[in-house]
C-alpha cells in the first residue's frame, strides 16, 4: 500500500504540512477523549458506546456528502470500488479497535490504555514493511523516540527490570484487550493510507462510521442489554465523541491521509499520548512531572524527525515520499 497515489479530486489546499496539522489536531482530540470514554463506561456497555456514537458521527459527516468530489467518486468505477471496499475494511477495523479498547477500559487504567494504544506507532511500520513498503531509518528513529516518550508518560517512575517484569505480569485481560485495540488501530491507518487517495475522505469517513455502527449495534444486542435509560445517562460522553473523535477526527484523517503515509501518520498521531496526560492533569487531577516534559519532547522531537526522509530515499521512497 502507498499514500502516494495521485487523487484527482484532492482539494489544493491540502499541502503536506497542513496534513500533519489535521494529524495534530486528530491527536488533541483522541488524547482527551480517553475521558469521555471512561465517563461513558460507568453507564453503558463497550459495543453500545461504539454503535451510538458511530452511528451519531455518521449523521454528524454525512451532510457535507452533497460535495461534487463525492460524486465524482461515485460515478468512476475504479474509486468507486476503492470507497467500498476500505469503507468497508476500514468500518470493521474501526468497530473492533473502539470496542477492544472501550472493553479494556473496564478494568486497566487510563495510564495503562494509553500506553498500549500508542504501541500502534510500532506496529504500523512492521506491516509497512510486511507489505514491502520501504521504511526509511529517520522514520525507525521517530518510531523508537514515540515509543520512549509514551513510556515516560506512562509511568511516574523510572522501571527497573524488575519494575518491567511486574508490569508484564501485571497485565490483566483489560490490558490485552487495549492491546488488541492497538493492533487495529494499525490495520486502520493502512487501510484507511490506501483508501484515502483512492476514493474520496469524506464518503469514505461516512461508509467506514455507518459499518463501524451497524457491526458494534448488531453485537450489542447479542452480547449486551442497551437501553435509553443507559443510552441517555451517558449521553453528555457519547454525544461528544461522536462529534469530536468521530465525526470531526476521523474524518480529518481520513482527509489528512491523501497525502500522509502510514508511518507518518502513525508517529503524529501518538502525540496523543501528551494530550492524554494534559487531560488527565486537568480533570482527573493527576500529576504531570520532570518525566511527562521529557517524555512529551520526545514525542514533539519525533513528530519533527518525521518530516525529514533521509537524502539516500528521499523522491523514490514509497513510504516517505509526499507529493
Amino acid at each position: 500500500m502507498s499514500a502516494t497515489i495521485q487523487n484527482p479530486e484532492r482539494p489544493r489546499w491540502l499541502t503536506p504540512l497542513r496534513a500533519d496539522g489535521l494529524l495534530l489536531a486528530c491527536a488533541v482530540i483522541w488524547g482527551i477523549s480517553f475521558i469521555w470514554q471512561k465517563w461513558a463506561n460507568e453507564h453503558v456497555g463497550p459495543l453500545t458506546f461504539v454503535g451510538v456514537r458511530s452511528l451519531l458521527g455518521a449523521i454528524v459527516v454525512a451532510p457535507l456528502l452533497c460535495k461534487g468530489s463525492v460524486r465524482a467518486a461515485l460515478k468512476d468505477p475504479t474509486r468507486r470500488r476503492s470507497l467500498i471496499m476500505g469503507g468497508l475494511a476500514a468500518g470493521a477495523c474501526l468497530a473492533a479497535a473502539s470496542a477492544f479498547q472501550q472493553t479494556g477500559l473496564k478494568t486497566t487504567t487510563i495510564t495503562n490504555a494509553g500506553f498500549i494504544t500508542g504501541l500502534y506507532v510500532v506496529f504500523v511500520p512492521f506491516i509497512g514493511w510486511f507489505l514491502g513498503q520501504r521504511i526509511g531509518w529517520t522514520a525507525w528513529v521517530a518510531v523508537m523516540l514515540s515509543l520512549g516518550g509514551l513510556t515516560l508518560l506512562s509511568f511516574s517512575h523510572v522501571m527497573s527490570v524488575d519494575d518491567l517484569a511486574g508490569f508484564i505480569e501485571g497485565l490483566n485481560r483489560g490490558d490485552l484487550w487495549v492491546l488488541a485495540c492497538a493492533a487495529a488501530w494499525a490495520v486502520h491507518v493502512h487501510v484507511v493510507g490506501w483508501a484515502a487517495p483512492r476514493s474520496d475522505a469524506i464518503a469514505l469517513s461516512v461508509l467506514q462510521f455507518v459499518v463501524s455502527g451497524v457491526l458494534a449495534t448488531a453485537f450489542a444486542f447479542a452480547f449486551e442489554s442497551p437501553s435509553m435509560d443507559s443510552i441517555g445517562a451517558a449521553a453528555a460522553p457519547i454525544v461528544l465523541s461522536a462529534i469530536l473523535a468521530v465525526g470531526v477526527a476521523f474524518t480529518l484523517q481520513a482527509v489528512a491521509q491523501d497525502v500522509a503515509p502510514p508511518t507518518h501518520t502513525a508517529i503524529l498521531l501518538s502525540l496523543e499520548g501528551v494530550f492524554c496526560a494534559i487531560a488527565g492533569a486537568v480533570w482527573l487531577g493527576e500529576e504531570l512531572g520532570v518525566r511527562h516534559v521529557v517524555g512529551a519532547a520526545l514525542l514533539l522531537a519525533a513528530a519533527l524527525l518525521a518530516q525529514v526522509p533521509p537524502r539516500s530515499t528521499r523522491g523514490r521512497n514509497d513510504e516517505q515520499q509526499r507529493p
